[in-house]
């Protein structure tokens, strides 16, 4: 189980320095309808994104246990994000992050079904089931990423 300690302690082992109550439970973005239902009955895959100290970094979730690699899968300096855009989109939130010359695509299910969904699972604090720092760290880090860049 990947609770905020664990999320911490995988990030610092690997040289990162995480901020703390800025993490959430984000997958890539569907490309349109058809992948949206592949990855509803399909394996898809989920990632902490973190902000530390220099960087926003992704750590992929193992598929089974709920755990998270010690590996990272995508890590972007907050020098190098020219602008980010968060929506609602159904009942998920899509973050666009726009580089240079390129946009990374995530979405992040809402805090308010996490317990749920797979947001909730991987994010649990305790085996009681009910406290999830998804749920607790999305809207502050939401708020965070917007800040990152304007919108394009």
């Amino acid at each position: 189980m990947a609770n905020t300690r664990r999320i911490t302690e995988v990030l610092q082992q690997i040289g990162y320095e995480p901020q703390e109550g800025k993490t959430i439970v984000v997958s890539y973005a569907p490309e349109n309808l058809s992948d949206a239902i592949r990855k509803i009955f399909i394996l898809n895959n989920f990632y902490a994104l973190s902000f530390c100290k220099e960087q926003l970094v992704l750590i992929p979730y193992r598929h089974f246990w709920a755990d998270v690699k010690k590996e990272v899968t995508l890590e972007l300096p907050y020098s190098s994000i020219v602008g980010v855009e968060v929506r609602e989109t159904g009942i998920n939130y899509r973050i666009d992050i726009k580089l240079e010359d390129e946009v990374i695509a995530l979405s992040a299910q809402q805090a308010e079904l996490s317990a749920l969904r797979n947001s909730g699972m991987y994010s649990l604090e305790d085996w009681s089931g009910t406290n999830n720092w998804h749920k607790n760290n999305l809207k502050g880090t939401l708020k965070a990423l917007e800040a990152l860049g304007g919108a394009f």
